[in-house]
């Protein structure tokens, strides 16, 4: 057990547990390794990532009697403590447990490095300790400082390396995140802590504090968006809008990430269908490196920074907050269902996007699941045999699928008596029907939204298949699919 440290330090807001470790450490001239091994964080000669999402209460305790705190200011150093609403930082994320080394290595969890403002650092300088590094500049979504009215910055001026990282290999992948970088070497919080090379003076050492080029000032939807993505990271037990509805915030954070996947695995449809965001190219500019092949993604941009964001939000914070403005956009109009519709169903079905938004959609706000399951293709293979009998969509915008369900109501099924073909199965496939005559969807995602397992599909595909190559039954279900979608449409 580590006796307590000689002096201590009052945490300042917002910050988390590697900003805090630092200024502690710079006030009593120790190593930041020293110091982690002192409070229990540290394994080996690493300095892991981990503790900086959640901590366990055994090394909480121990952090307390050690930095001379209660658990409760402990426990508000790790994001767990600072964004309960947050999603991702969720032992059952989407269904799968993750462990906290899973969370630390999640790019939509927070950033291998901080993003930061210089004017803060420099606000702050005069604090016990040195500056403070903001913890929010870790979560992958905040790119602005409302204070200074300036989206942040992320590299640093001199090596060009995102700031608080512990760098790349010469390949272009990351190098395994630590809570600090360079932790065996006594730097002032402000300075650049990146590794250009081995050695025990290796790092970059560059005073991030003097901004080297004017603020970037966020356009009104950027600190919109990055308001209610604030606002709904500390939202635990209250609601937020999406998509005209009331969820919770998990639900909503969950839409955000559904929503970045349709816009950018459709790009650049989004930017046309929303003229009013204003200029784009930075998203654009984002997707083409994504798009590249692996080798050249990484020499495009000469740090490996692409291979971290892939799939998640941008590094540039720029770029994110262009993206976060279309996405909070989307979402926050009562019909962006609709543009939602268009993007997802021009996605590729062999997209990762496409596969991404297949597992995701159950755990999204209704109106979410919804959409994605009236507009996102799934592999035919799955649903059994190929329909034999295709269906159009003769009723797109006029027919609500929404109001479609299994068992059909009784006063809709007066034409499918009429046709002598299997009860059971002939309603269930006309529910089937309906759905892609309003969505044009495929048989698999019109009973995906219908919620009919796959089981109960293959059974109506294969029996009204074999009903329809009956000479005259093919035609005659078609009138009365269509007489069946007016009563729906009439009530």
């Amino acid at each position: 057990m580590s006796a307590p440290l000689p002096r201590s330090l009052d945490p300042a807001p917002g910050e988390l547990l590697p900003g805090y470790l630092l200024r502690m450490a710079h006030r009593l001239d120790l190593k930041p390794l020293d110091l982690g091994r002192l409070c229990g964080l540290v394994t080996g000669s690493t300095f892991p990532a981990r503790h900086m999402v959640r901590l366990d209460q055994d090394r909480t305790r121990h952090i307390a009697d050690v930095c001379r705190l209660n658990p409760a200011e402990v426990h508000g150093l790790t994001l767990a403590g600072q964004a309960p609403g947050y999603t991702p930082l969720r032992i059952d994320y989407l269904g799968r447990h993750q462990s906290t080394v899973t969370m630390a290595n999640d790019g939509w969890v927070l950033t291998a490095f901080s993003r930061y403002c210089p004017d803060c650092l420099r606000d702050t300088a005069d604090l016990p300790g040195g500056p403070v590094w903001d913890g929010a500049w870790r979560l992958p979504h905040t790119f602005l400082c409302e204070r200074h009215q300036r989206i942040l910055d992320w590299q640093c001026p001199t090596c060009h390396a995102p700031a608080f990282s512990n760098g790349y290999r010469a390949d272009g992948r990351w190098r395994p995140t630590q809570l600090i970088p360079a932790p065996a070497q006594r730097l002032h919080p402000a300075r650049c802590r990146h590794r250009r090379s081995t050695g025990p003076n290796a790092a970059c050492g560059q005073g991030l504090d003097q901004p080297a080029r004017p603020p970037v000032r966020p356009a009104a939807a950027m600190t919109h968006a990055h308001q209610r993505l604030a606002e709904a990271a500390t939202a635990a037990d209250h609601e937020v809008a999406s998509l005209g509805q009331q969820v919770s915030a998990q639900c909503f954070f969950n839409d955000i990430r559904a929503t970045v996947a349709a816009v950018r695995g459709t790009w650049p449809m989004a930017g046309e269908l929303l003229t009013d965001i204003g200029p784009v190219d930075t998203i654009t500019a984002h997707i083409e490196a994504l798009r590249r092949p692996h080798p050249e993604r990484t020499a495009a941009l000469g740090d490996g920074r692409v291979a971290r964001t892939f799939g998640h939000p941008p590094a540039d914070p720029l770029a994110a907050a262009d993206l976060m403005a279309i996405t909070v956009a989307i979402l926050d109009n009562p019909t962006g269902h609709h543009t939602l519709a268009h993007l997802l169903s021009d996605l590729p079905s062999t997209s990762t996007a496409h596969i991404r938004l297949r597992h995701h959609a159950q755990h999204c706000s209704p109106a979410m699941t919804a959409v994605i399951r009236r507009s996102v293709r799934f592999p035919r293979k799955a649903a059994g045999p190929p329909a034999l009998f295709p269906q159009p969509a003769t009723h797109r915008g006029r027919l609500d699928p929404d109001a479609i369900s299994t068992p059909l109501p009784e006063h809709w099924t007066a034409p499918l008596d009429e046709l002598g073909a299997p009860h059971r199965q002939l309603r269930r496939d006309a529910a089937i029907r309906l759905v892609q005559m309003a969505t044009g969807c495929s048989r698999r995602s019109a009973a995906f939204h219908l919620q009919i397992p796959l089981g109960s599909l293959h059974s109506a595909t294969i029996s009204i298949q074999a009903w329809q190559k009956e000479p005259g039954n093919a035609a005659a279900y078609q009138k009365a699919l269509h007489r069946v979608a007016e009563i729906a449409r009439h009530g």
